[in-house]
């Protein structure tokens, strides 16, 4: 009887993601629908991972040239159960091009259709540039951040809101008369603290709020009736520091196309000429070419273990590049080998997701 490896045990990190379980011979492929694996042939699984996705596709020689994907150092990720940090490169995808957003919401949800541009392996169109591997460096780390502020509500603003929350639309227009009542009570003192503040502004100068007065002529201030309420969410930000120490030749070459590759990925490009249709305004491609410039490309950040993805550290949606900086001197010191390369440079990416992480999705990412 042939050994059957079954389905991956986890669930996948986005809609297209590919992966292999099995050994001893015996391998199966999948794909994630958003819901569920789906067994795929092995051909659709190595034309689905063209950098190297899995570990074996991208490994290359010990000071090995660029046949494969650029890594640093030379041996990382060697091993089944190494541990290591994967780029990949992808054209910016527009957020509302190509999108079939009803159909996406049928399929998978209004989470799906959010995600369909930076999830959707259809829209995926990878750069000619490598794949980069490093090693786990020591700051890895993420952060939520949630905006919660803090909102004053008149006696008269929350008594309304109070009424159309209860979702009784009978019951606010009965006690429509009462919240006049209430508003006409408040008129009076509001009149009047009014007519004072402009005298003071016309007399003196001196620009006073109604709370001053109500203060300092009665020792009472209106009722803020605050409360906290939700705002949004911010995008995920977070940096990654490497240092670069080439032990030969081949590892110094593959740390300048490294570097460059991250440049490369980071700065905008002039655009093709296709992007928008031709008009009588715009009359040939090269006019698009010079009067726009294309997006940078975007980045898939994979902490990875072996061939998969790592369980045991957060993972992130496609991300922009936001800052390359690269030190030369990170010792202190300008110090060369004898050919001129550096002996050491210190490599830092800041990256910015391009999505928001939602609850529902919270035990992926």
């Amino acid at each position: 009887m042939l050994f059957d490896p079954g389905k991956p045990k986890k669930n996948g990190s986005k809609i297209g993601e590919t992966t292999s379980t099995g050994g001893f011979g015996s391998f199966k492929y999948w794909e994630w629908s958003g819901r569920d694996w789906s067994e795929i042939s092995r051909d659709k699984w190595k034309s689905a991972n063209p950098g190297g996705t899995a570990y074996k596709s991208i490994q290359v020689p010990a000071g090995g040239t660029t046949t494969g994907a650029l890594r640093y150092p030379a041996n990382v990720a060697m091993k089944e159960q190494s541990d290591y940090v994967m780029f990949e490169f992808y054209e910016y995808q527009p957020p509302f091009q190509n999108i079939n957003r009803d159909n996406t919401q049928a399929k998978a949800g209004p989470l799906g259709a959010y995600n369909e541009s930076v999830s959707s392996s259809r829209l995926y169109e990878k750069t000619s540039g490598k794949t980069i591997v490093l090693y786990m460096p020591e700051d890895i780390s993420t952060g939520y951040k949630a905006n919660w502020s803090g909102k004053a509500f008149s006696n008269q603003g929350r008594n309304i809101l109070s009424l159309a929350g209860s979702g009784d639309a009978g019951q606010l227009l009965s006690n429509a008369g009462t919240l006049v009542d209430d508003a006409i009570g408040q008129l009076i003192p509001n009149a009047s603290a009014a007519a004072i503040q402009e005298t003071i502004s016309k007399i003196t100068g001196e620009s006073v709020e109604p709370n001053d007065i109500f203060a300092s002529t009665r020792g009472v201030i209106l009722n803020p009736n605050v409360e906290l309420l939700f705002s949004g969410i911010d995008l995920r930000n977070f940096s990654l520091n490497f240092k670069l120490v080439p032990r030969n030749s081949g590892e110094s070459d593959m740390i300048k196309q490294i570097i460059l590759e991250f440049k490369k990925a980071m700065l905008p490009k002039f655009a093709k000429g296709t992007e928008l249709p031709l008009t009588t305004l715009l009359a040939s491609p090269q006019d698009i070419q010079g009067n726009f410039i294309r997006v940078p490309n975007v980045c898939r950040v994979s902490f990875m273990r072996g061939g998969n993805l790592n369980p045991d550290v957060t993972q992130y949606k496609m991300c922009a590049i936001t800052q390359v900086d690269v030190n030369y001197t990170p010792d202190g010191t300008y110090a060369t080998y004898t050919d001129g390369s550096m002996v050491a440079i210190q490599l830092s990416l800041a990256f910015q997701e391009t999505k928001l992480i939602f609850s529902e999705e919270a035990d992926k990412y």
